[in-house]
């Protein structure tokens, strides 16, 4: 496909709505158009490339997956809300952005019915959401309800609030959680430390493959073994990993997740809707700068400064 028909296809959505419509082999094109765009759009106008550019499969997905007629997203900060400007129908208007008259950094409701609350700076979007699914509950709609938040604006009270009461009302809602290790500078505090435990580094992966293989080779039991062995193996990661403390505010949590995988992003998604007794945290992991090699580079240079560092907040 020529860059002209790839350039088409963003110029030719006039709703979020068709963005449902699009096949597996259109969503990567449309990534790459939107990128484009912003680099394109923010080189001349200023603003937040970085986070805008490292959720571009996210905000596909999410569009892909719910329907913005009637679901609502509250994005967090907005820093990473220009591929969701440029999906709901303000594509035509983008080369405003920032400028006197123009598009606002910002989710602004006066600018667009799909920006379903203002924001500016920081860590309301989970007190927000949540305020909009219990006024779903009592008009009694059924309605999706989402609040994209950013592992920098988690480590703020007022997350943690919206986290406490959503979960102990058990209001359906789904948090997703845009989790790229730096806010502004590198995220610090034990949070931070908390959200960065993995089990998919390579050492946690070979050791898994040995024990199985181990106990697969134990004559008359071995299959049983490795049959068990795996199904703890859900209850191992749910200890060792960020889900513990999620599940201690009673929310179901999913993932990590690759936030740049736009088929697994999608069947994620579609797993959080399907959670209908109580919220539901996605955790998505993504490259801030994805996809602009300079931005890529600062953002993995501020991720590998050590994490004795990181601690003393340095």
């Amino acid at each position: 496909m020529t860059e002209n028909t790839a350039q088409s296809l963003l110029d030719s959505l006039t709703s979020p709505k068709q963005v449902m419509d699009l096949s597996d082999e259109q969503l990567p094109l449309l990534a790459a158009e939107l990128r484009k765009r912003i680099i394109d759009v923010v080189s001349k106008n200023g603003g937040h490339l970085a986070p805008s550019l490292g959720v571009v499969e996210l905000t596909l997905a999410l569009l892909h997956t719910f329907n913005m007629e009637q679901d609502k997203i509250v994005w967090d900060v907005g820093h990473q809300a220009y591929a969701y400007k440029l999906l709901t129908g303000r594509a035509s208007q983008f080369h405003t952005l920032r400028t006197l008259g123009g598009l606002a950094g910002f989710p602004r409701r006066s600018e667009s019915p799909y920006d379903r609350f203002g924001v500016g700076h920081s860590s309301t979007s989970i007190s927000a959401a949540l305020g909009m699914a219990m006024a779903r509950d009592l008009a009694g709609g059924k309605e999706h309800v989402l609040a994209v938040i950013g592992d920098g604006s988690l480590t703020a009270g007022e997350a943690f609030e919206g986290l406490n009461l959503a979960g102990h009302m058990g209001r359906r809602l789904i948090v997703v959680l845009n989790d790229n290790e730096i806010s502004i500078s590198p995220n610090v505090g034990a949070l931070s430390l908390f959200l960065s435990r993995t089990l998919s580094r390579r050492w946690v992966r070979q050791t898994r493959k040995d024990v199985l293989q181990l106990l697969r080779s134990i004559p008359r039991i071995g299959q049983k073994l490795a049959l068990y062995a795996m199904r703890g193996e859900w209850s191992f990661k749910s200890f060792f990993t960020p889900g513990m403390l999620f599940e201690a505010f009673r929310f179901t949590y999913i993932g990590p997740v690759d936030g740049h995988d736009l088929p697994a992003l999608c069947r994620h998604l579609q797993m959080a809707a399907a959670v209908e007794d109580g919220p539901v945290l996605l955790h998505v992991r993504t490259c801030k700068g994805k996809g602009y090699a300079p931005a890529e580079k600062v953002t993995a240079c501020c991720s590998q400064i050590p994490t004795s560092t990181k601690r003393s907040g340095k």
